[in-house]
Formats: structure tokens, C-alpha cells, sequence
């Protein structure tokens, strides 16, 4: 099973693409972004979100990808649906219960799950989208602590929250778990050794890894954090983003995570990859047509 950052799913069998959604630079933009990962060709097929927007949060399953929220000017609640069949893309009316931006999401096997964003102001809000008829709630387990700009994945049992920002500290280090049995959140305490909001994430069965943000002092940084699925142990491996940035996004194939665009301090076109099998980290030159921050990204499984 892998996933993929700002919000994606678990996925059975053989990925084909990567899709980066919206984003700002320096303006409002719709346009989706296909990465093909049997070669790493990137293109605008030209099926774009039909709203113009950055600050999305993406789930997926097997047949959709979802954009959900974002800011447009204003914040909105609207789930957007990419159909990884024929690439279209629609607003099929599910939306979120609250508008916000900047929640990070992630799925189960049955359902994705947005939480936290920015709604004037933070909240921790869990709104649960139901994959097998779309619809949206709240089933009433939220996050111990509002925050904004937070990056999530999911292993097989638990989804887990990273870092973001929460008024005060700004930046934070908690990870927060939310077990995928009964949907109960909690702060186990294993957490990020840095404190830091604006990063994002994505992991393969085993592992997963947050990348980037910016962190208290404030410094955009390019660590990436790795943590152990089997004991929860949060490690620092040393296989770095080779450029520092904040609001990028990750997707994944069954064998690399990748990781585009971002803010540091322009807004950038990079795409950054990771090798699960070595960690190692390298930019292949396969970078978006346009440099954009605070996009979001899926992949599907076709």
C-alpha cells in the first residue's frame, strides 16, 4: 500500500500517474499537472479543476482523486473529482461541511478523511468523505488541536497528521493518529524532531516521510523526516530534499515519492525524487511546466 501527500490514499497494484492540482503563482490556478511515472514525462493534458485555487487537500481511491477546500479568494468547501478513467473532472456536489484551506488529508481502504484547516481561524475538524457514496461529514472524532498546514499519509491501520501551524508556537512538531478501527484521534507522542507547518508528505507500506516547510525560527528547510510504521520510532535518515522549500506536494509510484514545486522564496517548478528502495533523493530534470506553490497531488492505480 502507498500514498501519497496533502491528502491521498492506499493503493493495490501498479500506478500509472501522478497528478499535481492547482496551486498559486503568483496567481490562482486550476490546472492539473500528469506525471507519467513509466517515464517521468510531465504534461498539461489540459482537464483542469473547475475553480481556480491553492491550499487543497487531495484523497484518492482506486476509480477518483478528490481535491477538497482550498482558498479561491475566499476559503471554499468544494470537493472537486478527478476520474481516473478518462481524466475528467467535475464538482459532483459532495462538498465539505465547513469551507477552509490548507487541511491535509489521507484514506482508508473505505473512506478519506480532511482534517484541520484554516476556517477564520484553525480548526481540527475531521470531515469524513465515504467513498462508496460520496457523502461528507463529520463524524465528531477531530484532531486534540486545531492547525492549518499540517501533511498526512496512512499505513494500513492508522492515518497519522503531521506537524502545521497552531497560534502561539506557529509551528509544530505533534503527529496525531487517528486508528482507522473505531476513528479515535490521539497524540501518541512520537513527533517530529523539528517543529514545522507548510510541509507534506508520502510513504510506502512500511515507511512514511514528511519533506520541507518552514520551521519556528522561521528557515525553510529541506529535512525529511521518516516514520517507522512497525514502532511509530520518528527518524532523521540524512536522504534530504536538495533545495530548502515550504508548501510543495508529494505523490508516489510503487517505487519513487515525488515531490513538486513549493515556495523558497519564489515559487519553483522542481520536481524532487525520492527512491524508496535507498532513500537517496535526487531532482531527474522532469520538473511542471510552471513553477506553483501550495498545490495538492494524487496518484491513481489503473
Amino acid at each position: 500500500m502507498l500514498f501519497r501527500s496533502r491528502g491521498q490514499s492506499i493503493y493495490r497494484g501498479s500506478k500509472t500517474y501522478g497528478y499535481f492540482g492547482g496551486g498559486w503563482l503568483p496567481s490562482y490556478i486550476s490546472t492539473i499537472t500528469r506525471l507519467d511515472f513509466s517515464n517521468e514525462t510531465v504534461s498539461d493534458p489540459g482537464n483542469n479543476l473547475p475553480t481556480k485555487r491553492d491550499g487543497s487537500a487531495s484523497i484518492s481511491n482506486n476509480s477518483y482523486g478528490y481535491f477538497g477546500g482550498g482558498f479561491s479568494p475566499p476559503n471554499i468547501n468544494t470537493i472537486s473529482r478527478l476520474d481516473f478513467s478518462n481524466e475528467t473532472v467535475s464538482d459532483p456536489g459532495k462538498n465539505l461541511p465547513t469551507v477552509r484551506n490548507s487541511p491535509a488529508a489521507f484514506s482508508s481502504s473505505f473512506y478519506g478523511y480532511f482534517g484541520g484547516g484554516y476556517a477564520v481561524p484553525n480548526i481540527n475538524t475531521i470531515s469524513r468523505l465515504d467513498f462508496s457514496n460520496e457523502t461528507v461529514s463529520n463524524p465528531g472524532k477531530n484532531l486534540p488541536t486545531a492547525r492549518s498546514g499540517s501533511a498526512a499519509f496512512s499505513s494500513s491501520f492508522y492515518g497519522y497528521f503531521g506537524g502545521g501551524y497552531a497560534p502561539g508556537p506557529s509551528s509544530i512538531s505533534t503527529i496525531t493518529r487517528l486508528d482507522f478501527s473505531n476513528e479515535t484521534t490521539s497524540d501518541p507522542g512520537k513527533n517530529l524532531p523539528t517543529a514545522r507547518k507548510n510541509l507534506t508528505a508520502t510513504s510506502t507500506s512500511s515507511y512514511g516521510y514528511f519533506g520541507g516547510g518552514q520551521d519556528l525560527t522561521p528557515t525553510l528547510i529541506n529535512t525529511i523526516s521518516r516514520l517507522d510504521f512497525s514502532s511509530e520510532t520518528i527518524s532523521l535518515p540524512g536522504k534530504n530534499l536538495p533545495s530548502s522549500r515550504q508548501n510543495l506536494a508529494a505523490t508516489s509510484s510503487n517505487f519513487y515519492g515525488y515531490f513538486g514545486g513549493g515556495f523558497t522564496p519564489t515559487s519553483i517548478s522542481t520536481i524532487s525524487r525520492l527512491d524508496f528502495s535507498t532513500e537517496t533523493v535526487s531532482d531527474p530534470g522532469k520538473n511542471l511546466p510552471t513553477a506553483r506553490n501550495v498545490e495538492a497531488a494524487v496518484s491513481n492505480s489503473n
